[in-house]
Parts: C-alpha cells; structure tokens; sequence
C-alpha cells in the first residue's frame, strides 16, 4: 500500500469512529430521556463497565425510596449494533436482594446502584 493510500485508509477509519461515537451518544441520550420521562419519582444512576480486554457493559437504573429497581436497561457490545434492552431479572428486586448481588452483570449494576442512591442522598439532602 502507497504512503497515499494508507493516509486515506487512517482517514477513513478516524470518520467511521466519529460517526458510530455520535450515534452512540443518540442512542444513549435517547435511553436516557425514556427512562427520566417513565420515572419521574425514582432515583437515576448510571454504571460503566469496561474491561481491558473485552465487552464493555453500560447501566441505566432508576430506583425508589425503599432501594427497588423500578427500571433497569443493559447495554452490552463492541459495536454501534449493540442496543439497550429491559433487564427484566433485577426489576422490582431489592437492591440488596440476591438476585441483585449475585447477578452476571453485578459490576456494572452495583455501581449503577451506588450513583442512583448517591443521587437519592443529595435529593433528600436538599429537600430538608
């Protein structure tokens, strides 16, 4: 491959990474806006779960007063194709529960958790 033709390639490559970020970012604000407009009276966090080496997982939560998860959605993927679904397993189970604690995905839901109760402490925090 010529000097010109491997410049072209890079280039290529540097778009194509921009435009599944941007597409990433749509899609993760798009989730975002569903979950905080079909749970107005819960508490919203977010968990991140990205190894060196293999599938990075994204969590959104929303959980109540008594520490129930009301709204979970999942993300797990290399690529734009992967898409958030309704992990149904942890919905309406105590945040604390086994079925939570002892989940596959518990990385990425316990720091979901942690967020969404974080931001449970400075609401009440501020209402007082």
């Amino acid at each position: 491959m010529s000097g010109a033709g491997l410049i072209i390639f890079l280039l290529i490559i540097i778009v194509l990474k921009q435009f599944t970020s941007i597409l990433n970012s749509k899609l993760y604000v798009r989730e975002y806006k569903d979950i905080i407009k079909n749970n107005s009276h819960g508490y919203f966090g977010v968990g991140t779960f990205q190894p060196k080496l293999g599938i990075g997982q994204v969590c959104l939560i929303v959980i109540d007063d008594q520490n129930i998860i009301r709204e979970c959605r999942l993300i797990n993927g290399l690529s734009i194709f992967a898409k958030f679904h309704q992990y149904v397993p942890v919905i309406d189970q105590s945040t604390e529960s086994e079925a939570v604690l002892n989940d596959k995905h518990r990385k990425v839901l316990y720091q979901a958790v942690q967020n969404a109760s974080n931001a449970r402490t400075k609401s009440q925090r501020g209402s007082s």
